[in-house]
């Protein structure tokens, strides 16, 4: 078994070569301070790079999406009925929705440590490019459950025959002590453990399988030592471990393309537009100078600078003087900042950098600010179904089944998405759901248009309506009042209108009681 997976392990690894250049080139021009391989010997790429623009934007990229995604300091998700249970309960999945929201919020304090939104962030940064990892692990008895953003460089990912995912490999280059500390009960190899090795690196995998065929499910977990056949660590989980969004993925490949890799060769040739700018720029300040070989002047001692003095044999003459400047000095700079504009305006764009800049003359307008935010939102909504059930469907499990063994959950959950669902809150979402609910509103119009205002709860269900409403809207069920509640304060409500009844006819019989009071 473990010579099957090592070798698969193997093949994986070798095919991910071809993504280890396209991703590189990304990161060069867009994310320069950081290397694949993460060993800080590298030539510094910085060093190569004209234009902040792609740099700039791709952080600012990774918080936006953030933001739309999951925002620091809110509820990340709700549980819910599934939509078999929906279908099967009928009416009742009110209440398992109410009870279900009850163990959300338990869960949610976990997800608001700052674990959760610096990992998360990580993250995005990589689905810039196009893969992020994100892996819940077991904490301490303080922190249950903390979060890691793998590195893309790290990680080698297996689909089947589907195209799903059912392998994660996460390679890590290890002191000894460091492997040793991770894995306490590991099964080290003779020697491992010596002193004399503290210090040194040893390359370490971990790997995730998932079981399939037959009664088996579930995903394996096991650590090997370098190209070990025997693991050092295995366990089992009953979810996916870990999760392994993509932002666009092309069918029958395993890794993703973010809008870094997408506007990479405009980030290429305004980089290299840039380099070719600034260089004329320097030809036409400083010049290209000429001078006579062979005579007193010698450019290797001289000074360049003002005041100065060139010693030379003569400044004119036959032969002309002996120092000239011959170059044209005819670049277009102003051609050369036109394009670099343009480019800099469709990097931006690929990224959603929609952020006001301070230009002077006339401002843009509100319609062309509401037109690019539209657009923001229409090409996210594209990759946010895939980000939404790549991310939260596959963390909630994983951290509700920590919970549980920690103690913290008093029940297992099978968040299958079938009887309990995980429903993403974000302001992507709700902005999706606004556009579904202005269809509901639109009928209700025109029923009351149509039937008439009085007619209305003859053609659609209120109650069904605004619970439609409140779900969509990502409003707690603790601010919505419950059938029983609702009946309790229709009772109430009639209550004071008898009440005002009986006070207004009691006020409308005063004067003719008190002049039949006066007539006797």
């Amino acid at each position: 078994m473990e010579d099957r997976h090592v070798v698969r392990r193997r093949q994986i690894w070798s095919k991910r070569g071809p993504w280890d250049t396209l991703y590189r080139q990304a990161y060069d021009y867009a994310i320069p301070h950081r290397r694949p391989g993460g060993d800080g010997q590298a030539k510094n790429q910085v060093d190569r790079i004209f234009d902040m623009t792609a740099t700039m934007s791709s952080m600012h990229f990774a918080g936006s999406l953030q933001q739309d995604l999951f925002p620091s300091g809110q509820a990340p998700f709700t549980l819910q009925s599934g939509a078999l249970a929906r279908l099967k309960l009928g009416a009742g999945a009110v209440k398992l929705d109410r009870e279900l929201e009850k163990v959300g919020s338990a869960m949610h304090p976990f997800f608001q440590t700052g674990d959760w939104d610096t990992s998360l962030h990580e993250t995005c940064i990589d689905l810039g490019v196009g893969t992020g990892a994100l892996l819940p692990i077991k904490g301490d008895a303080q922190n249950p459950v903390l979060f890691v953003s793998i590195p893309f460089d790290e990680i080698a990912i297996g689909i089947d025959m589907s195209g799903r995912t059912n392998l994660v490999s996460w390679k890590q280059d290890l002191e000894h002590q460091q492997v040793i500390d991770a894995f306490p009960d590991g099964k080290f190899p003779d020697g491992f453990k010596d002193v004399s090795k503290a210090g040194t690196v040893v390359t370490i995998y971990q790997d995730w399988v998932k079981l399939t065929g037959g009664n088996q499910f579930g995903w394996t977990f096991a650590a090997y030592i370098a190209e070990g056949v025997e693991p050092i660590a295995k366990s089992w989980s009953r979810t996916q471990p870990i999760a392994i969004p993509r932002y666009y993925r092309v069918p029958g490949e395993p890794y993703g393309r973010g809008p870094v890799l997408l506007a990479l060769p405009s980030i290429k040739t305004l980089n290299k537009a840039q380099e070719l700018a600034l260089k004329a720029a320097a030809i036409q300040m400083l010049g290209i100078w000429g001078y006579r070989a062979g005579g007193t002047f010698n450019p290797d001692t001289v000074r360049v600078g003002p005041g100065e003095f060139w010693p030379m044999q003569s400044t004119g003459g036959i032969l002309g003087p002996d120092v000239s400047r011959i170059d044209p000095a005819s670049g277009r700079l102003d051609v050369a900042s036109m394009i670099i504009g343009n480019l800099r305006d469709d990097i931006k764009m690929a990224l959603f950098d929609n952020r006001i800049a301070d230009k002077r003359g006339t401002p843009r307008s509100a319609s062309e600010i509401v037109g690019q935010l539209r657009q923001k939102a229409e090409t996210h909504i594209g990759a946010f179904g895939r980000l939404s059930n790549e991310i939260m469907p596959v963390i909630v499990p994983r951290v509700a089944e920590i919970l549980y063994d920690a103690g913290f959950l008093s029940m297992p959950l099978n968040v299958d998405q079938f009887l309990i669902a995980t429903s993403v809150q974000s302001p992507m979402q709700a902005a999706m759901n606004a556009g579904r609910l202005a269809s509901i509103a639109n009928y209700i119009e025109m029923v009351g248009a149509i039937a008439g205002p009085d007619s209305i709860g003859l053609y659609a269900h209120i109650n069904k309506v605004l619970e439609k409403i409140g779900d969509d809207l990502q409003i707690d069920k603790s601010l919505i009042p419950t059938e029983e509640e609702r009946a309790d304060i229709e009772a109430k409500r009639q209550e004071q209108q008898l009440q005002l009844m009986a006070a207004g006819a009691m006020q409308e019989a005063a004067p003719q009681m008190i002049e039949q009071a006066m007539a006797e």
